[in-house]
This record gives structure tokens, C-alpha cells and sequence, in this order.
């Protein structure tokens, strides 16, 4: 009989031991919400972790370790090569490749400010005055601007529009063994009879980065087939003319192959005399504003040499009129200071 009366109690006491832990999982979310010895745990999938408000006045490599540290005392390990840190002189940013669960990143704030307490190193991470932003996703739209000049391109980014000096193609698919070539001699030759330009591959038309799958070895193709068509062209294209590079393109989403923005750029050149540049099939372009004209026909080519010719004739009139009114002007500063002669000068 004596245990029938305690069974009861033991009922009663059972409940009395999950306000504790319900307490606990308040105050710090659950990381998993499978136990492991269950088989159901759900494997780790691949996040974009935007990390705002770095301090600017460390170098991207010390940024990047400070960086590397934080998160793992976050439980998020993560290689040196996952982290991008883009660098300005008032402001730095950085994202994340991670392989975490969810709810791991549901407690992210909760980890973070735990860190912040007891790790006072953790606050040289962020700038002066600021809060670190730690979340997934590619950060605000204010970060999303046009960065021609960095070492990479956010996906989404706006590049503007095109202009006589600028020129978007979508790429894509069998882009680069079918059209590239076409575009490299009709928009290469049209910006070297211009005023030079660059032309984008991986951007849409209305100005948006996409990026396309292009590998180690692509490049090398797109490197080999651009120097074999420029060539070809008459006169000849030295390599200082035009320049070949390959942009890095961050995507939230994850692709075997890397995302790329391919900007072959070429570099106008002041010239002793108009030159008019045909392709190695022996095609001529020219560039307008926002569009390319060609091939010329023998009438247009005329017509080309002699707006260049007259241009360039109007240049030296203006040279000629600018130099005859600063000579006038010596004259007359030099017959207004000629000395007057007399005794002293004389003696």
C-alpha cells in the first residue's frame, strides 16, 4: 500500500520539474528541435549571413580574421575563403557563406549579444557608435549600388544604363561558344572608332547584374578567343589597347560553377590622325548612343573620314585662334613695359 500512496506524489512532482527548463529555453532559443539519436535531423543547408557595420579602420584581412573568430564563438565555423569583406573608407560590410540549420540562425541576436558580454575583443568588430548587424541575406538596398571598380558585383546590383560607352549583354546558356565572338568583333571595333566603352556580359539589359557560369578553364577560352579575333583587326590592336577582366558575382543562391561578370574595356587613345579599325573579317563599326552601326558600306566609311577629317580640322583652327590671341596679348604686354632711356640708364 505504501507505494500506491507515493505514486501520486511522484505524479504530483513530475509536472513541477518543466517550468525550469521551460524558463531556460526563453531565455536562449533551442538549437535543435529533433533530438540526434532520433535519425531525423535535418542537414545542414547553405546561407548568405550579411554582417553590417564593421569597423572601417582595419584592412579587409584583419576584418576578415576578427570576422572568422566572432563567428565561431557563435558556434558558425566558417573557411577564410567563404568570407567577402568589402571595405570603404567610412563604412565595411561583409557576407557570409555558411552550412548551419535554421534554428541555429533563428538564435543568431541571442548568440551575439551573449558574445558581445563576454568577449570585450568582440566589440574592436564593430565601428564606432554602431551595433553589429548580423542576419541572413544580402543586407539592405542602400548596399546594392554600382561598384565597377571592386573586385566584385552583388547580384541584383543596378549598373545603370547603356550609353555610347557602356553596352549589357544577358549571356547565358551557349553564349560564349556561339554569340561572344560575334559581340567581341562588332562592339570591339565600333568603341575603337569612337570615344572606347566596355562591354558587360553577365548584365541585363535594363542595367541589372545576373552573372553567368563561367569557370576556370572558360575564362582561359574567353581570354585565348579575344586575343586571336583582336589580331586580326587592321590596324593593328596592341594589348595595352584593351583590357580583359572577370568579376566575382555574390549570389544568395549556391552554383557548382562560380557567377561571373565578363568586362572586356577598350581604351581610347589620342591619335596623330584619324584611324577607322576593321574587324578580321574585314567589317567596320561605329557607336552611337546606346546602339552600334555596321557593317558600313563604302559610302558611310567616306562620310566617316570626312566628319573626322573636318573635326579634326576645327581642333587646330581653335589651337591656331587661341595661340594668335595670347601673341597679340604679349605684344602688347611688351610694348607697355619698355623702359623709358635717360641719364641713369645710360650711365
Amino acid at each position: 500500500e505504501t507505494p500506491r500512496k507515493r505514486s501520486p506524489q511522484t505524479q504530483a512532482q513530475e509536472p513541477l520539474m518543466e517550468p525550469p527548463g521551460e524558463q531556460h529555453s526563453q531565455e536562449a532559443p533551442p538549437e535543435e528541435s529533433l533530438p540526434k539519436e532520433s535519425g531525423l535531423e535535418v542537414a545542414p543547408s547553405t546561407h548568405v549571413l550579411y554582417v553590417g557595420h564593421l569597423n572601417p579602420q582595419f584592412s579587409v584581412p584583419v576584418l576578415a580574421c576578427l570576422l572568422r573568430d566572432t563567428l565561431e564563438r557563435l558556434e558558425l565555423p566558417v573557411a577564410r575563403e567563404h568570407i567577402e569583406v568589402v571595405r570603404r573608407p567610412r563604412k565595411a560590410y561583409a557576407l557570409v557563406q555558411v552550412a548551419t540549420h535554421g534554428d541555429t540562425l533563428a538564435s543568431l541576436h541571442w548568440r551575439l549579444q551573449t558574445a558581445l558580454e563576454e568577449h570585450q575583443i568582440l566589440k574592436e568588430l564593430v565601428a564606432r557608435g554602431k551595433e553589429l548587424v548580423l542576419g541572413e541575406g544580402r543586407g539592405p538596398s542602400s548596399h546594392r549600388e554600382k561598384i565597377l571598380g571592386q573586385e566584385q558585383l552583388f547580384q541584383g546590383a543596378f549598373l545603370g544604363s547603356e550609353t555610347r560607352n557602356v553596352e549589357f549583354k544577358r549571356g547565358g546558356g551557349e553564349y560564349l561558344t556561339l554569340a561572344f565572338k560575334h559581340h567581341v568583333r562588332r562592339y570591339v571595333c565600333a568603341f575603337l572608332n569612337s570615344e572606347g566603352g566596355s562591354l558587360f556580359v553577365g548584365v541585363e539589359d535594363s542595367g541589372l547584374v545576373q552573372g553567368i557560369r563561367c569557370s576556370h578553364r572558360d575564362e582561359d577560352r574567353v581570354r585565348l578567343l579575344v586575343d586571336s579575333i583582336l589580331q586580326g583587326f587592321k590596324p593593328q590592336v596592341f594589348p595595352d589597347a584593351y583590357t580583359l577582366t572577370f568579376i566575382p558575382v555574390v549570389s544568395t543562391s549556391t552554383t557548382s560553377t562560380p557567377l561571373k561578370v565578363i568586362r572586356l574595356s577598350v581604351h581610347a587613345k589620342a591619335q596623330a590622325e584619324p584611324q577607322l579599325y576593321e574587324t578580321d573579317l574585314g567589317e567596320v563599326f561605329l557607336r552611337r548612343d546606346g546602339s552600334t552601326q555596321g557593317p558600313l558600306s563604302v559610302c558611310a566609311i567616306q562620310e566617316w573620314c570626312r566628319q573626322k577629317w573636318t573635326a579634326e580640322l576645327s581642333k587646330l583652327e581653335e589651337k591656331v585662334n587661341v595661340l594668335t590671341v595670347e601673341k597679340e596679348q604679349l605684344q602688347e604686354q611688351l610694348q607697355q613695359q619698355k623702359p623709358v632711356s635717360c641719364t641713369c640708364c645710360v650711365l
